[in-house]
């Protein structure tokens, strides 16, 4: 089991800050070292690509979500969860033959 990572503020100390952002920016992780000895190695923790920006929504996905409101009511759900349950049970994969 992993151990849970204690965060650290360096909002106050400008090297780190520094070192944090460049790294961040750059994507690659560091590796610290003192004289010969390596002592830690520093990871971005967000991916540096860049995102999507979300999308807004306009006033036809609005009225097409609200649409869709009850669009299930009609469902046998007892039905339906049957029809899941057969459909895990039956294998469609070929037999392995060794």
């Amino acid at each position: 089991m992993a151990k849970e990572v204690k965060p650290m503020d360096i909002s106050t100390e400008p090297v780190l800050l520094r070192l944090a952002e460049e790294i961040l920016t750059s994507g690659d992780p560091r590796v610290l070292r003192r004289r010969d000895e390596d002592l830690v190695m520093v990871t971005p923790v967000r991916p540096t690509r860049l995102r999507r920006s979300k999308r807004t929504s306009s006033k036809a996905d609005y009225e097409a979500f609200l649409s869709s409101a009850g669009s299930w009511s009609d469902v046998d759900t007892d039905k339906l969860v049957a029809d899941i349950y057969e459909s895990r049970r039956r294998s469609t994969r070929p037999p392995v033959e060794l």
